[in-house]
């Protein structure tokens, strides 16, 4: 996944777009380049740091904690954990 992809994903705002570059962040690990991209874009949301976005960033985030993928799982538990 591109920086490009997962900024467009993100701006969808939705639980897909968030699934979907939390599941590339999963497996990104095996390029550090590529998974310090995709960590960059979910870290500068700029819309999900504050407020009420944030909010609706933590009910999407706490919604993952269930996925069937443990990887997006895992990754939703992560990213909870920063927004406390």
């Amino acid at each position: 996944m591109t920086s490009d992809t997962a900024v467009a994903l993100l701006a969808r705002r939705d639980l897909a777009g968030l699934r979907a570059v939390l599941a590339a962040r999963a497996v990104a690990p095996a390029d550090p380049g590529t998974a310090a991209q995709l960590e960059a874009e979910l870290d500068g949301e700029p819309r999900w740091t504050t407020g009420a976005d944030g909010d609706e960033l933590a009910v999407q985030l706490r919604t993952l904690t269930s996925d069937p993928d443990p990887d997006v799982r895992s990754e939703a538990l992560l990213r909870l954990s920063r927004l406390r």
